[in-house]
This record gives structure tokens, C-alpha cells and sequence, in this order.
């Protein structure tokens, strides 16, 4: 009864001034907002990194040097010679990739292999065959959304291919997508002798990170990624909106904290004759101090339920018009949560430091003597 007590206590002390009391949890809501949005990116960023450099079974893959995104990576075909040559690599493989419409969807992934190449070799045909010139094979993913079979058309931006096959290698990235033969790729894309990424296998026994630093190291301006993190240094709009993501994420924590503070203040300013009464009756500082910051704490509970909304919202939005890789897709994990539920409770307590403090120190005789 007495938890059912404090809580309509807070609730009636949080709506005397409703409107201060939505306009501090909406400020509040937009820092958790970002600090979702922006884990969440990452997080995608991180996912789609690990499915890239790793096309086709590769230990790692090789992109160009700040480029704007790793599918727009071009890199001179001649380089696969010179990186076939260098100490610990086994393999490697040219690959283009090409996102384009495909029978209407936008955004696919069209893949360009070489024949004879280890991706190319990984290709498990379920139903038909390999593709030659004029043809391409989708993988089996990708048939709920293309809807086509072997011996349809399809049309990869305004060229019509025959489907000769199905394929599936167990990689979901790759097997949403459709493939060709890289010198038919590159006449589609008008691109000769062009590459997006090599894929790349290490010998065994061979530490995948060490090849790709030695490999930076002979290479001026490509960017050889072994592991997922490594990628938002090298996705330059990635690493731009994340960076300016989470300065304004400290701006708003700043200003939320002032915030949750003023309004805490005035708070217990606008009460000060009730909080003497309560102390003159018998309630020790720690309780007074226990009801300023459950007060801010709600206000910061009610912006983790709106800011929660917001950070989904504003994650797809990132996402879906462009402002980052086509490919990335928020992933919202219990940790995304936490922290937003984190920044919230944090600026909840930083900022009923200063209220705790001043309701604390009233005196009791002082504060029943105001009007």
C-alpha cells in the first residue's frame, strides 16, 4: 500500500504543472532518441560490414580508402595480380557489386563473379545451371521478392537476363541477391576492368588481421577490412553521421539535464511551506531527497517511452532515404535499449543533484513561515 501511496504522491506532484512537466520529458526524449538511433546504426553498420567483406567465404575483403560507401568502392581489376602475390594470401577474387533496380525492386544487389574464382566455385546450383553470357542466377532468398524461376526474364535496370539457375551458398546477404558473370557485370555497369572489392583468403595458420596490415602497409589508399568495426572507419557517411550523432547526443544530454534540473527547481521552490510540513511532521532528509529524484525520474521514464518511439523513427529515416548505405538496417538489441534507458535515468539524476540539495537544506521552521 505504502508503494502504491509514493507512487500517486509523484504522479500528483508531476502533473500540478503538466505542461512544464511534458515540454522537460519531450527535451529529454530527443537525447534518448539519438542515442538509440545511433547505437542502432552502428550496430547495422557493423552487420553489414561483416557481411560484406566476408563475400563469398573470404577471410577478409579489400575496399577503397574513404569512400563514401563500401558498395560504391571501385578498385582497378589489374590490382587482384599484385595482392595474389603478397605473403599469407591463399586466394583471392574480384567482385563487383551493383544495386540497381530488378524486376522493380529497388536497391537489389546484383553480384558480379568470375568464373573459376573461389565465390564463384561456392555457388550451390539448387535447380538449373551456372549462367553464361546474357544470363544470371538469383538466389534462393531472393525468389520470394523477385518472383521468378529458371528459364524467366529478368530485368536488371533496362536489360532483360535470362534466370538459368537457383543458387544458395548459406550466406543470407548473398542469397537476396542475383548473379552474373563479372565481364558481363561490368558492360552492364559500363565499368571495364573495374572491381568493387577483392575477396581474399588467408593460408591457414595465417592471423587474417596480420595479412590485411601488411597489406595496408604495400597498398597506399585500399583499405583492407578484417573485421566488422573496422568498416565506419572507412564508410565515410557512416562515420560522418555517427560522429555528429553523438555530439548532439551530448548536447542533449547537456541540455536535458538542465532541463529535468529547473524543473525540479522551481518544483520544489513552488513547495517549499509542503516540504516543511513534511519535515515538521517527521520525514527524515533522505525521504525529501528520495521524492525530488523519483519526480525526476519519471519525467525521465516518460521520455524514455517517447524517445524510444523517436530513435526507431529517426533510425529507419537515416536508413531509408539515403543518408548512409543502402544496406544498412538498423538492428535494435537489448543493448540499444539499455543504454537509451541509461541516458535517461542519468540525466534524471544529474539533474535532481541541485534540487535534492536546496529542498534538503530547508529548514523547517523557515519554510512554514513562507506564503
Amino acid at each position: 500500500m505504502h508503494g502504491v501511496t509514493w507512487a500517486k504522491l509523484i504522479r500528483k506532484n508531476l502533473l500540478r504543472r503538466p505542461m512544464r512537466t511534458a515540454s522537460t520529458a519531450a527535451g529529454v526524449s530527443i537525447g534518448v532518441g539519438l542515442i538509440v538511433a545511433l547505437l542502432s546504426i552502428t550496430a547495422g553498420v557493423r552487420n553489414t560490414a561483416n557481411q560484406l567483406i566476408h563475400l563469398g567465404r573470404a577471410d577478409f575483403g579489400l575496399f577503397q580508402s574513404g569512400t563514401s560507401d563500401l558498395t560504391k568502392s571501385i578498385l582497378p581489376q589489374s590490382l587482384e595480380l599484385g595482392i595474389a602475390k603478397e605473403p599469407g594470401v591463399q586466394m583471392v577474387a574480384g567482385l563487383q557489386l551493383y544495386i540497381t533496380n530488378v524486376n522493380g525492386q529497388s536497391s537489389f544487389l546484383v553480384l558480379g563473379m568470375q568464373p573459376g574464382q573461389f565465390p564463384w566455385k561456392r555457388l550451390v546450383i539448387v535447380h538449373g545451371q551456372l549462367p553464361v553470357a546474357g544470363q544470371v542466377v538469383v538466389g534462393d532468398s531472393a525468389l520470394k521478392t523477385l518472383h521468378v524461376g529458371v528459364g524467366d526474364n529478368i530485368v536488371i535496370g533496362k536489360r532483360k537476363l535470362l534466370v538459368s539457375g537457383i543458387y544458395h551458398t548459406g550466406d543470407p546477404f548473398e542469397d537476396n541477391g542475383v548473379v552474373m558473370r563479372l565481364s558481363e557485370m561490368q558492360k552492364l555497369t559500363k565499368r571495364p576492368r573495374e572491381i568493387t572489392t577483392i575477396a581474399i583468403t588467408v593460408t591457414p595458420g595465417r592471423p587474417s588481421r596480420t595479412v590485411a596490415n601488411e597489406i595496408a602497409k604495400r597498398f597506399p589508399n585500399v583499405a583492407p577490412l578484417a573485421e566488422p568495426g573496422q568498416a565506419v572507419k572507412v564508410d565515410t557517411s557512416s562515420r560522418l553521421l555517427i560522429s555528429a550523432g553523438w555530439i548532439f547526443s551530448l548536447l542533449a544530454l547537456i541540455v536535458g539535464g538542465i532541463g529535468v534540473m529547473n524543473t525540479m527547481a522551481m518544483s520544489v521552490f513552488e513547495r517549499t511551506r509542503e516540504i516543511g510540513i513534511l519535515r515538521a511532521i517527521g520525514w527524515p532528509a533522505y525521504r525529501i531527497a528520495a521524492l525530488i529524484v523519483s519526480e525526476a525520474v519519471g519525467i525521465c521514464l516518460l521520455a524514455l517511452g517517447i524517445g524510444l518511439g523517436v530513435g526507431v523513427l529517426a533510425a529507419h529515416l537515416f536508413t531509408s532515404y539515403g543518408l548512409i548505405s543502402t544496406f544498412v538496417k538498423p538492428d535494435f538489441t537489448a543493448g540499444v535499449f539499455a543504454w537509451g534507458l541509461a541516458f535517461s535515468l542519468g540525466v534524471g539524476l544529474l539533474g535532481a543533484i541541485y534540487p535534492v540539495l536546496r529542498a534538503i537544506r530547508l529548514a523547517p521552521v523557515e519554510a512554514l513561515r513562507r506564503e
